[in-house]
């Protein structure tokens, strides 16, 4: 009889361990410190209204998306909308949850006001590696790369260049920093990328809870960019957990 006892509490205990293990959702995700940050911390804020915790996997890009393809982790933290035709394993959560934006930024008055094509005869600059700016930066009579948007905006305060293409977060903050009087980003915006959250297949049923959160809590996406030094933090709540790998 006691032991018939201690089984059903241990199998109640065991069933209580599980229950609360499913309240930790291990998402994938990568080094992005405009990125990362920011989707951790509207995740965990929308996930906690529904008693989940989550925890960010860092690992490579390419890492981690093979984890949440494959059900190792269960789902990608914040990702572009193309990954969807190589992973039908993975469901977006239909609510953009960042909206990165790229900027040509520029010192001169007299560019406000200018279509990009317009400014075409001017030298422009982009951190090397860029592909996207690299793709906008074609056709401008110099093009010029640094290794740091740090370095591209010393060049357009020292006049080496006219224009500095760079993500709208890395321009607020390289502006805000270093005390950039008179440099300012040409309007519209040169691109804007949507970035979103996806489950795992796995959790099909809280694909439509957490899309319900996020609607409510995002009129807009929140306007956010990819490239250079963080600004923004996960906000201290108790709902994120780090941790660096996965065996």
């Amino acid at each position: 009889m006691h032991r018939l006892m201690f089984c059903a509490m241990l199998s109640v205990l065991l069933l209580m361990s599980s229950a609360r293990a499913q309240d930790v959702l291990k998402l994938s995700g990568f080094e992005a410190p405009n990125l990362t940050p920011v989707a951790e911390s509207i995740l965990s804020q929308a996930y906690g209204e529904l008693g989940i915790r989550i925890q960010t996997i860092i690992t490579s890009p390419r890492r981690a998306l093979l984890d949440s393809a494959s059900g190792k982790t269960d789902g990608e933290l914040v990702r572009i909308r193309t990954i969807e035709a190589d992973h039908s394993s993975l469901l977006r959560v239909d609510v953009p949850i960042i909206l990165a934006r790229t900027f040509a930024y520029a010192n001169k008055p007299q560019l406000r006001g200018k279509s990009f094509k317009q400014l075409q005869h001017l030298r422009v600059g982009h951190v090397a590696g860029a592909r996207f700016a690299a793709e906008l930066a074609d056709g401008f009579a110099e093009v010029w790369t640094a290794d740091t948007p740090e370095q591209l905006f010393e060049m357009l305060q020292r006049d080496r260049i006219d224009l500095v293409i760079a993500g709208e977060g890395t321009g607020r903050r390289i502006i805000r920093d270093r005390k950039l009087v008179g440099v300012f980003p040409l309007r519209p915006s040169l691109q804007e990328v949507a970035f979103y959250h996806y489950l795992h297949e796995k959790h099909a049923d809280l694909v439509p809870r957490i899309e319900a959160v996020l609607k409510r809590m995002l009129a807009v996406p929140v306007g956010e960019e990819t490239d250079g030094v963080g600004e923004t933090t996960p906000e201290k709540d108790g709902h994120v957990l780090h941790k660096t790998g996965l065996s």
